[in-house]
């Protein structure tokens, strides 16, 4: 399959770039901020079709609604890819969010070809204060301000199961358990245009030609309809013969159960 890069963004890509290009600054916020400018991506209906069985069918719930409901939750996102220069980027995600005490706290690592970039970036928010501390150990630096963004925007951001506009070919793969929880797993093997040009984010901006020679996404959806567990991974050659490869995964567990505590470097972020 060879898909020529085209102009038109998905936002798949865009949350990728974004992610990738955030990890040195950006802040999760209060839980109790409110998100009526957050757009719906377009394409990404809230229902599909399953197999032509009609064993059952893909449907996710209004996330921000049942993660309120539920009062915390915990989120882990993570990427790898490999570029058409050869360099190797890992990026991961961890966040963890009470909204009942109003609590959040997230950390991002990045890595380029092994070695890690600048350290870690931590943040915490208490009371309506957003607590920063940026790199490791005796090198690290700490800041706080007063208010935040809101922790549930960037939760739904970083799940992509409604973004793709690719519904309509997901097929159902039974069901099983993740976080305790039974959940119908979804799955697409084929790649959509959407997909082809996120995973092409390896690329650097001017893939060209992009010959995709493994692609796999799944996605898991509890009895509530939210996505609890989401994955994808291609390889592919570029025109030139430069193999490229890409993979994300996230996770959603704690749902009503996580706690956040006041970090270890909290006073000298209050100093």
């Amino acid at each position: 399959m060879v898909v020529v890069y085209s102009n038109r963004i998905p936002v798949l890509i865009v949350a990728v770039l974004v992610l990738l290009a955030g990890c040195t600054g950006g802040a999760d916020v209060v839980p109790g901020a409110q998100t009526d400018d957050i757009d719906e991506p377009d394409g990404g209906g809230d229902s599909a079709d399953s197999d032509a069985s009609g064993t059952d069918d893909f449907e996710l719930s209004d996330p921000e609604r049942v993660l309120r409901d539920a009062g915390s939750f915990t989120v882990s996102w993570s990427y790898t890819g490999v570029d058409a220069n050869g360099v190797e980027t890992e990026v991961t995600r961890e966040f963890y969010a009470d909204l009942e005490a109003e609590r959040s706290y997230s950390r991002t690592t990045s890595a380029t070809d092994g070695q890690p970039d600048s350290g870690a970036v931590e943040q915490y928010v208490a009371d309506g204060v957003t607590y920063v501390r940026i790199g490791d150990g005796a090198e690290a630096t700490y800041t706080s301000y007063e208010g935040s963004m809101e922790v549930l925007a960037t939760a739904i951001a970083l799940s992509q199961a409604r973004a793709y506009g690719a519904d309509d070919d997901l097929t159902f793969a039974g069901t099983e358990t993740f976080d305790g929880v039974s959940v119908e797993r979804y799955e697409l093997s084929t790649a959509s245009e959407a997909l082809i040009l996120a995973g092409s984010a390896a690329a650097q901006g001017d893939p060209g030609n992009l010959e995709v020679t493994n692609f796999e996404y799944a996605v898991l959806v509890d009895e509530d309809g939210l996505s609890r567990h989401e994955s994808w991974a291609f390889s592919g050659r570029m025109d030139d013969g430069t193999e490229v490869r890409g993979s994300w995964e996230y996770s959603l567990t704690g749902v009503g159960s996580t706690t956040v505590d006041e970090p270890a470097w909290l006073d000298e972020a209050r100093a």
